[in-house]
């Protein structure tokens, strides 16, 4: 039979012991939940910036289209410039309004002698708002006068365009463009590098989130000298 005193000391030291692994165990645990957390801050706002969509690389398709000046501009007249080229429905007032703002943002965000060399080009959407005056009033109207392209043609040159770029883009019977809310990025070589669709919201997270993925996408595909 062991002694009193043994037993006590016996159950002191396990005591001891079990209450240093609780404690060590709640270190583990508090230290795992806090790496955790601090890789969830780390990635998540990385994870807010909508990027375009890579593409194939294959010559974009050339066009001969007038300006809101009246001014001739073909596809190829660009080359040597980065091209960002957007659908815009010349009588919308809605969603071609924040596709207008998104490629304004996203250009003033680089640097002068970068912005100088993207092109932003949008292409009329609506075949049955052809006019010169239409494109230069939305413009004006969405402080875009002076910076972009806002091309125009005949219904029909407008329609082989938007099937030339795969763009779904119908007049309903209420005279209202229904299109896809397409933004292509093209090389200063003439190809289709990334696609882009506007999401239809006023959230100022969103825009900030799609402006941040198309500067990107601007800042990848700019001329590289040499090129």
């Amino acid at each position: 039979m062991r002694h009193p005193d043994g037993l006590h000391k016996l159950a002191l030291v396990a005591f001891v012991v079990t209450s240093a692994l609780v404690i060590i165990t709640g270190a583990v645990w508090g230290i795992t939940v806090l790496t955790m957390r601090r890789s969830q801050t780390i990635v998540q706002p990385a994870n807010t910036a909508i990027g375009g969509f890579p593409m194939s690389g294959r010559p974009a398709p050339d066009f001969n289209l007038i300006d809101q000046f009246g001014h001739s501009v073909t596809l190829s007249s660009l080359r040597g410039r980065e091209v960002v080229l957007a659908f815009i429905d010349a009588r919308c007032t809605t969603l071609c309004p924040l596709t207008a703002e998104i490629l304004y943002d996203a250009k003033a965000q680089l640097r002068s002698s970068a912005a100088r060399q993207v092109a932003l080009v949008a292409i009329n959407a609506n075949p049955t708002a052809t006019s010169i005056p239409e494109v230069q009033a939305w413009s004006i109207k969405h402080g875009m006068l002076h910076q972009w392209l806002f091309l125009t043609g005949t219904a029909k040159q407008l329609q082989s365009i938007y099937h030339l770029y795969q763009v779904y883009d119908q007049v309903s019977s209420s005279g209202d463009a229904l299109h896809d809310p397409a933004t292509f990025i093209i090389d200063a070589n003439g190809r289709e590098q990334l696609y882009f669709e506007t999401l239809n919201s006023n959230s100022k997270s969103d825009l900030s989130s799609q402006v941040i993925g198309l500067e990107a996408g601007m800042r990848q595909w700019l001329p590289q000298p040499g090129n």
